[in-house]
């Protein structure tokens, strides 16, 4: 009988607890209390805060369910909504979270579910373990899968393999609506502007707060842990980084978010008030002192701005000579964010060798902006390997992948379209708005530092470099740009029989 494919009616994402926290707590709380009758089952705990959660949303991105992984392989808090049972929508939290087990590394996962659901455990790959318990005159019975190894046989890497002189962020940066975490936003101005500055309580929040982007920082936890926002007019203000956290990289990657904004909403330059005494840290960040200090709530104040200038990224393709290495495979010698040679790729083994290369050298993340997604280039077991491996290193690693057409990938398939079924939670895939499809360069960025460009996709002369963080940065900005304004493609998601 011939199947028919479909695509599922529903989406499924990593949630943020701190963000999303309390839509997850009202689903438990329709399912388990209103519906159920389960007492404390809708509740949130002292453990939320270090789990992973997941939210499955409707075509019209309202929530319909959630799960969340303990640590230690515990699975809980399973709730969909009565009408949107039967679609698909448990078994795709639950394959989630035991898919995020086994990258971790975890030898098994256990759940504690009702006695009328052991059959639905059971078709999920759960044994039942140990006696039955019972609670408020519920049946309870503990079940346990144990996780057999990965079936791409990518070995995970330890923390000590790791090359030192490559450090991983301690921290995840993103941009939030102010409403959703304004509370914790106001009590980090507090502890540092008020009683720690000594500012007066107006700098916990005004009128500028609901007017203004935000960005927020956050530790390994999920604790935000810093915060910045800016005006649609370029006004940088309120930098706030709880003070265990200072000297690590928090306060310029901040920075960095902003600037990628004002960047792409076309802004000549962004401006910020700051204490006098910081010059290094904003002249690193590419800021210049404006005018004379002056008094602001009785602390010298500087006013520092940062000239927005838009490059052209095919500078260096379109200069007269050229000069740089030729890529050989066979003198292959390159370290990632360290050797700055320019290398000269002119044909198609080259490509595909060095961003090989490049991408298993990889930390943090790698960002590709394709066409096409050539099949010769991207579509190879070996960068599968590669891209899976990096997936697993911890929750901050992060591939994105823009191309401006998912027919081509979603009707021949694609290894990396796989891999980002697989993993939607550590490797994300948008087509790139029509108005953006004026340029036919590909590039592929990697770690911030190691970049692989070529000016038209279709023809095999470009570069590649190593170690090259200010044309990294340039593209950078760019990809996120397009990145921001992209299309979620529903044929890019997974399908259901």
């Amino acid at each position: 009988m011939k199947e028919e494919l479909s695509i599922r009616q529903f989406n499924i994402h990593e949630a943020s607890w701190p963000t999303e926290g309390n839509i997850l707590s009202n689903i438990r709380r329709l399912v388990f209390v209103v519906e159920q009758k389960l007492d404390g089952q809708g509740e949130s705990d002292s453990r939320d805060e270090e789990s992973w959660h997941w939210l499955a949303t409707d075509r019209e991105d309202v929530a319909i369910g959630t799960v969340r992984l303990l640590p230690d392989g515990q699975i809980g808090k399973l709730a969909v909504l009565e009408k949107f049972r039967g679609k698909g929508a448990g078994t795709a939290l639950l394959e989630q979270a035991v898919e995020k087990a086994k990258h971790l590394g975890l030898p098994d996962v256990s759940v504690v579910v009702q006695a009328n659901t052991l059959k639905f455990y059971e078709r999920m790959g759960f044994s039942t373990s140990g006696k039955a318990l019972e609670d408020a005159s519920v049946n309870y019975q503990r079940m346990v899968q144990h996780l057999a190894p990965l079936d791409d046989n990518v070995q995970r890497l330890t923390a000590s393999e790791l090359d030192p002189g490559i450090a991983v962020k301690e921290f995840d940066t993103r941009e939030v609506t102010f409403q959703d975490v304004a509370k914790i936003i106001k009590n980090i101005r507090e502890i540092v502007f008020v009683h720690e500055l000594g500012l007066p309580e107006s700098f916990t929040g005004d009128q500028a707060d609901d007017e203004s982007t935000h960005w927020v920082a956050q530790d390994s936890s999920g604790h935000i842990i810093g915060a910045i926002r800016m005006s649609s007019s370029g006004e940088i203000s309120r930098l706030v980084i709880m003070s265990e956290y200072r000297n690590k990289g928090v306060g310029q990657s901040l920075l960095e978010l902003a600037v990628a904004k004002a960047t792409r909403f076309d802004l000549q330059e962004v401006r910020l008030n700051a204490l006098v005494g910081l010059d290094g840290f904003y002249t690193r960040a590419g800021f210049e002192k404006r005018g004379d200090t002056f008094d602001e709530s009785g602390l010298q104040t500087q006013t520092y701005a940062k000239f927005i200038k838009l490059e052209d990224v095919h500078e260096l393709l379109q200069r007269p000579s050229v000069r740089g290495d030729h890529y050989s495979e066979a003198e292959i010698a390159y370290k990632l964010g360290r050797d700055k040679k320019l290398i000269l790729l002119r044909r198609e083994e080259d490509y595909k060798n060095v961003i090989l290369e490049m991408t298993r050298q990889a930390i943090t993340s790698v960002r590709i902006f394709s066409p096409v997604l050539e099949h010769k280039l991207f579509d190879n077991p070996e960068l599968r390997e590669v891209l899976s491996a990096l997936c697993r290193k911890n929750r901050y690693t992060h591939i994105e992948i823009l191309l401006y057409d998912s027919h081509r990938v979603t009707r021949n398939g694609h290894a990396l379209l796989d891999i980002s079924r697989k993993l939607p939670s550590s490797i994300k895939m948008k087509i790139v708005l029509p108005e953006l499809r004026h340029l036919n360069h590909e590039y592929v960025l990697v770690d911030g530092a190691g970049v692989v460009y070529r000016l038209d996709y279709e023809v095999f002369d470009g570069y590649a470099n190593f170690s090259d963080v200010t044309e990294c940065n340039r593209l950078g900005r760019q990809f996120m740009a397009a990145w921001e304004s992209g299309l979620n493609d529903p044929n890019l998601r997974q399908l259901s029989l």
